[in-house]
């Protein structure tokens, strides 16, 4: 039984609510009875190629009815990041119709990449249309003084055939080549779990996070102070969880997110 109220989760959503394109079996059934229950919860993933909006309905056609201020994503984080902390820089930003639309409803001051050598600040998520000339671009800015700003270093993403490469290979690239590592703002940074409270409007000691990765989901928990469970249907595996140092062992390992229901009081 957990050890304490939980009045809000996060969930992560690849590898711990749905697989590539399929729900994990009982998925809708259990985020049914957490509502019945009054238990508020969200959805936060290292995506940042997608808008909110597309998430939302990617969730709803799976079964799994979501609203899209429900979901938070690394890219929307990012943005709000920079906002934060370069309000007035100009950006050149490398990443998909998520992030761009995330820096836009910041207002932030976006420079297109005929006009990189304007940059102050790179932000880079995973650009499906990333290239040798984009690379070139995103480290002359760097060498030329621009702060460097990621989403998220995951190596991978799980789907239904296994793994693909996600947006740490690309942003991998330009940190070794400048020698600069950047901000990392989505999970497992302290920005994510925070705002993921702030978005539930629930205090850390009341909120779960419950996803399928040690390294992100595990570890955010952690820094920000919430309860811990991972799930067996994505990346991490139970004999290395088992084995984790202390700064990423889960609190609680489910083998899938259904089983969740019988330890919440």
């Amino acid at each position: 039984m957990v050890d304490r109220e939980i009045k809000g989760i996060v969930f992560d959503i690849d590898g711990c609510v749905v697989r590539g394109k399929k729900v994990i079996p009982g998925v809708p059934d259990t985020l049914t009875e957490l509502r019945r229950r009054k238990i508020r919860f969200a959805f936060l993933t290292n995506d940042n190629q997608n808008t909110r909006h597309f998430l939302a309905e990617k969730l709803s056609a799976m079964g799994i009815p979501a609203n899209e201020d429900e979901v938070l994503t690394s890219a929307i984080i990012a943005a709000r990041a920079a906002r934060e902390l370069h309000p007035n820089s100009k950006i050149l930003a490398f990443g998909g119709a998520g992030l761009i639309e995330a820096l836009n409803d910041q207002k932030l001051d976006l420079v297109d990449h005929d006009h990189a050598e304007e940059a102050e600040v790179v932000i880079m998520g995973k650009d499906p249309n990333f290239s040798q000339q984009r690379l070139a671009l995103a480290c002359q800015a760097i060498w030329r003084g621009a702060d460097f700003i990621a989403t998220n270093y995951d190596p991978k993403i799980p789907v239904e055939s296994g793994f693909i490469p996600a947006s740490g290979p690309f942003i991998k690239a330009v940190a070794y080549a400048t020698g600069k590592e950047p901000l990392v703002t989505g999970k497992p940074s302290e920005w994510s779990g925070e705002m993921a409270m702030k978005v539930l409007d629930v205090s850390p000691d009341q909120g779960m996070v419950v996803g399928d990765s040690l390294q992100q989901d595990i570890a955010m928990g952690k820094v920000a102070g919430l309860y811990t469970v991972l799930v067996l249907t994505g990346g991490s595996t139970l004999e290395e969880a088992q084995d984790a140092p202390d700064e990423i062992k889960p609190d609680l390992i489910l083998p899938d997110v259904n089983h969740l229901l019988e330890h919440l009081g």
